[in-house]
């Protein structure tokens, strides 16, 4: 999933927990996991090396196409943060605090980051965790060439998640 989808479903499993900022993350954190386990479509980033053989030697290269990807990873994550703050705090969500939707946001994403991280340094607990997100990871490689069915799907996910999260906080 691309970080825009695990900012906006990291809030909503958050949200089962609007006065416990270390559990709102604990959800956020799981859902990344739960839903990258789930087939669904992401973009490619052009700067990472894959070794299919080897995914501990996979890597992201910085060189002149690593800025554009910098660049759409960014986009991804605030237009995430955007959406997260316009669906759950302008549309009736109630939030204790502010602090249980950033560490929605936070929890939702931070796993894609810590691989980043591994590819830097390659210690552990970043190696521990780089292999846990690699062998979880959904491989559909059908929906990587149908990108508006793995977008629709992404966005019906999505849907699905936020409605299940406003129902259930409405009970």
């Amino acid at each position: 999933m691309i970080l825009t989808s695990h900012a906006i479903i990291g809030v909503a499993a958050a949200s089962a927990f609007p006065s416990h900022p270390m559990l709102a993350f604990s959800a956020a954190l799981a859902s990344h996991y739960i839903t990258d386990a789930i087939p669904h479509w992401e973009y490619d980033l052009v700067s990472s090396k894959k070794d299919r053989d080897n995914p501990l030697n996979n890597d992201i290269t910085i060189g002149k196409d690593f800025f554009s990807d910098l660049m759409k990873v960014l986009f991804d994550m605030f237009l995430g943060i955007a959406i997260s703050f316009f669906v759950f705090y302008f549309l009736g969500f109630n939030f204790n605090s502010l602090l249980i939707l950033i560490a929605g946001i936070a929890g939702g994403i931070i796993p894609d980051f810590l691989q980043f991280a591994y590819f830097r340094f390659r210690r552990e607990p970043l190696k521990f965790l780089y292999l846990f997100h690699y062998h979880i990871h959904s491989r559909n490689e059908s929906l990587e060439k149908h990108y508006i069915v793995g977008i629709f799907l992404q966005i019906l996910t999505i849907s699905l998640i936020v409605l299940l999260a406003r129902y259930f906080l409405i009970m």
